[in-house]
């Protein structure tokens, strides 16, 4: 699934029901000669498998953040 910040979506936060809200936010981890990196990117496609998470913001105005693993879906 392709995610843009101004996406809204949909994140599994281990309650009944999900939690929704606009991605503020994406970054993408990794490992190289100089220990780990993260790198603030514009859009990312979750196929591609990296370590990373989101910044979203809900309807209400309040703020959180998730793995990608906890997207469940684009809205």
């Amino acid at each position: 699934m392709l995610i843009k910040v101004s996406d809204n979506v949909s994140v599994n936060v281990r309650k009944i029901l999900p939690r929704e809200g606009k991605i503020t936010g994406i970054q993408i981890s990794s490992t190289g000669e100089s220990g780990l990196n993260e790198y603030q990117v514009g859009e990312y496609n979750t196929d591609c498998n990296y370590t990373g998470s989101i910044n979203y913001e809900t309807e209400n105005g309040d703020q959180y953040w998730a793995y990608f693993s906890q997207i469940e879906k684009e809205m």
